[in-house]
């Protein structure tokens, strides 16, 4: 559904082959680990789902247009990460980690299920860099997101294995 769990399985395939010593280490300063950038897939899915449950309680109809969500995997192009999904050290380890992809993921599939598709595509909120997103495209965008950050994962493992 919205090509979510493709997305999801490239990164837990990454994952597993992460050794847990290496998930916690950075390779510089102001970059993330592995397990910090997990860390802001479940504080950023979380958001979602939680933005989404409130543009649904207003009920006010809003359409958007289509974006093309994904140059989300564009990583020359940065968007600095709001506060409140820059990670916090809530994971001890990588299995605390996809246990807590696993429970946002369960939300946001709940959330699919359980709502009108024509809901989804007629509310609305703002992204920082895509502008207003229909609550269907801001389904989607959480996959490809989820990319974007697989790519960053990459990035830090090359670093630390030179």
């Amino acid at each position: 559904m919205y090509g979510l769990d493709e997305k999801r399985n490239q990164v837990l395939d990454f994952v597993n082959e992460v050794p847990e010593e290496q998930a916690h280490l950075t390779p510089g300063e102001d970059q993330w680990s592995i397990l910090e950038v997990l860390e802001h897939l479940y504080l950023m899915e979380q958001l979602v789902v939680y933005q989404i449950n409130q543009a649904i309680k207003q009920g006010d109809d809003h359409q958007a247009s289509e974006k093309p969500l994904h140059r989300t995997t564009d990583r020359d192009y940065k968007v600095e990460a709001p506060a409140s999904v820059r990670p916090k050290g809530e994971f001890m380890n990588l299995d605390d980690a996809k246990e807590g992809l696993k429970k946002t993921r369960e939300s946001t599939l709940s959330l699919v299920n359980n709502i009108e598709k024509e809901t989804l595509k007629n509310r609305a909120f703002p992204h920082p860099a895509f502008g207003d997103l229909s609550l269907e495209q801001w389904i989607e965008f959480i996959g490809w997101h989820e990319l974007r950050h697989l790519e960053q994962m990459k990035e830090v493992r090359a670093a630390l294995n030179h």
